[in-house]
């Protein structure tokens, strides 16, 4: 009996290599997100920590300015972040619609190499069994003389 011999095993190799390429993508981004949601976690909390600080009796104009701006600052690097973050949310939606379809298309191709080997199995045993008859037949006309 011949080895069966897939004949779209090399695409079913640069498909497997391209799904595994997407799929670290996706988890680069995810990093990503983890760390840009570090950032903005920090900065909120540093905003709610400026915003709870008393205020002491003696405080001056300018000081009460520099505050605000502050606050005005890290109001705008929180926005800049969540921008960010919607960015990396959507870049990642991407991927993974991308992932889904390289998915799809591996198992499309383990189906058809299942399919393809069942096949070859189907003619191997009916080579096989052609042998086997061929054999009995002669044995049978030996016996007969």
């Amino acid at each position: 009996m011949s080895k069966f011999v897939y004949k779209f095993e090399s695409i079913k190799k640069v498909k497997e290599a391209l799904e595994k390429k997407v799929q670290k993508e996706v988890a680069v981004i995810e990093i990503q997100i983890d760390k840009v949601m570090t950032e903005y976690d920090r900065l909120t909390s540093e905003v709610m920590e400026s915003r709870n600080k008393p205020i002491h009796k003696n405080i001056t104009v300018g000081e009460l300015k520099f505050k605000k701006g502050y606050e005005f600052c890290l109001e705008k690097e929180r926005i800049s972040i969540l921008d960010q973050i919607n960015k990396l949310k959507e870049k990642r939606k991407i991927k993974m619609s991308e992932l889904v379809q390289k998915s799809k298309e591996h198992t499309i191709f383990e189906t058809l190499e299942e399919n393809y080997s069942e096949n070859f199995r189907n003619e191997q045993n009916h080579l096989e069994m052609q042998v086997i008859d061929e054999l009995a037949s002669q044995k049978f006309v030996r016996q007969n003389k």
